[in-house]
């Protein structure tokens, strides 16, 4: 007898774009990272790894970010959409609010911050891609 286990892979939206992501997210802020620290959460639950980086706030562009570090976590795995930071280096982030935390993931499209500002439009709902009312992460965002 064979078992299979369930696979996990992060599927982001087709044919998506930066305004898409601009809009799609809570807040968008360009942030230097300090420190990534990792933890690992229950060794009992999969899939609730997740790294802290901690982030100096630089230029606001969505959303009302705290003045400072913020601390914005991914998951650890690239599998559940988890991305990975450069320590000292200047991004733009896509990030959704939930709670208190700051998330991010890879489907947000967060990039060095050298590229410039974030891309805020046309955002392309009129090929007929729109993002699912209260989608809390891009693998969570589906055409409608």
């Amino acid at each position: 007898m064979v078992s299979v286990g369930t696979a996990n892979a992060c599927t982001c939206p087709s044919q998506d774009t930066e305004a898409k992501r601009y809009a799609r997210v809570d807040h968008v802020f360009t942030g230097v990272v300090l420190a990534e620290v990792p933890d690992m959460g229950d060794p009992n639950v999969s899939g609730d790894d997740k790294y802290l980086y901690m982030i100096r706030v630089g230029t606001e562009y969505k959303g009302d970010v705290p003045v400072g570090v913020v601390t914005v976590e991914t998951p650890v795995h690239s599998t559940v959409c988890g991305t990975r930071l450069g320590v000292g280096y200047d991004y733009l982030l896509f990030v959704f609010r939930l709670g208190d935390s700051f998330r991010t993931y890879s489907c947000n499209g967060n990039r060095l911050a050298s590229g410039g500002p974030p891309v805020t439009g046309p955002t392309a709902t009129s090929a007929g891609t729109a993002v699912a009312a209260g989608a809390t992460s891009p693998c969570a965002a589906q055409a409608v």
